[in-house]
């Protein structure tokens, strides 16, 4: 697998060192292990002790060896799981926003993320280091003080001179404000009607990024028990009435559906059924992309194997 492999998988490979358990055998050294024959053929013999010798050491017969082994294990130091990439890049958004009832922004859009990186094998990895695709300069960066901000401007990101490991955790952060829709995958419309005891609610939803797809979506309106909400349908997905209120959830939410309505009853005034909440996720993707085209170490230049994993949580309100 290379740096720029399939998945968000970097490339290189290696094979890594495992401590070798001590076991007791037999040499001039070690307690010998006394084995029955079918008889004497010699007169027992004394030796000389030899220097460093226990002369109980074979007593027990053979249970010391296991008992030895045993104990050399738990002390031995823990194994790194070769399995394992030895670095893993986790680079994640949260995008929050406020719609109007009828829908469109109020106000703006915030987008903040972040590139976290944990060194699993620091033999391999201790001054890992990133080649980055060119990054939009409509978001605003901060790099950690450990890192080089010089080779950032290079789309490098890489430790400042003197720094002996890569930081853990978060080590570049962006954030973008926008009164743009269109940044925004989804619009949502509601539409309060009042009725003899209460109001009927519509909510349209619309997908309107074609390339998203939507995990997890959950809308929620603020209807208490003491509403009386009723249900009149939901699609996709499907709607119940719970403590928290009218809880909408359509489990993916993509190009194959586009649109949504939900529609309920409650014996409440609109402004009470408001504001409703959206959340869901996207995953392989970040609104400001962030494409790692090679993983290395900053010294030696060798190829380092990684995972990334990429996701956007959306978090947007409706009517607040």
């Amino acid at each position: 697998m290379g740096g720029g492999g399939m998945g968000g998988m970097g490339g290189g490979g290696g094979g890594m060192d495992m401590s070798t358990t001590w076991t007791p055998s037999m040499n001039e050294d070690s307690a010998a292990t006394f084995k029955p024959s079918s008889g004497p053929k010699k007169g027992m013999a004394l030796g000389k002790k030899k220097p460093g010798m226990d002369i109980f050491g074979g007593m027990g017969g053979g249970d010391a060896a296991p008992e030895a082994a045993v104990e050399a294990q738990e002390e031995a130091p823990p194994v790194i799981n070769p399995l394992l990439e030895p670095v893993k890049v986790v680079i994640q958004e949260k995008v929050t926003a406020q719609l109007e009832v009828e829908g469109g922004l109020n106000g703006e859009a915030t987008c903040n993320g972040s590139f976290e990186v944990t060194v699993l094998d620091h033999s391999k990895a201790d001054l890992v280091c990133f080649k980055l695709a060119p990054q939009r300069q409509d978001f605003k960066y901060k790099v950690h003080p450990s890192l080089n901000k010089a080779s950032h401007a290079q789309n490098v990101l890489e430790v400042r001179p003197g720094q002996t490991a890569f930081p853990t955790g978060g080590c570049l952060k962006w954030q973008l404000k926008t009164s743009d829709d269109a940044f925004l995958p989804v619009t949502m419309s509601c539409w309060p009607t009042p009725t003899g005891d209460g109001t009927q609610m519509v909510l349209e939803l619309e997908l309107t990024d074609s390339t998203a797809a939507l995990e997890n979506v959950t809308i929620t309106f603020p209807a208490p028990a003491s509403s009386r909400p009723a249900i009149a349908s939901a699609s996709p997905g499907e709607a119940a009435c719970t403590g928290a209120g009218v809880v909408w959830t359509i489990p993916v939410f993509d190009a194959s559906e586009g649109n949504g309505t939900l529609e309920f009853s409650a014996a409440a005034d609109a402004a009470s059924l408001l504001p409703a909440t959206f959340v869901a996720t996207v995953g392989g993707a970040t609104r400001c992309p962030m494409e790692i085209l090679e993983c290395y170490h900053q010294a030696r230049k060798d190829a380092i194997d990684f995972v990334c994993e990429k996701r956007v949580w959306y978090e947007i309100t409706v009517g607040a």
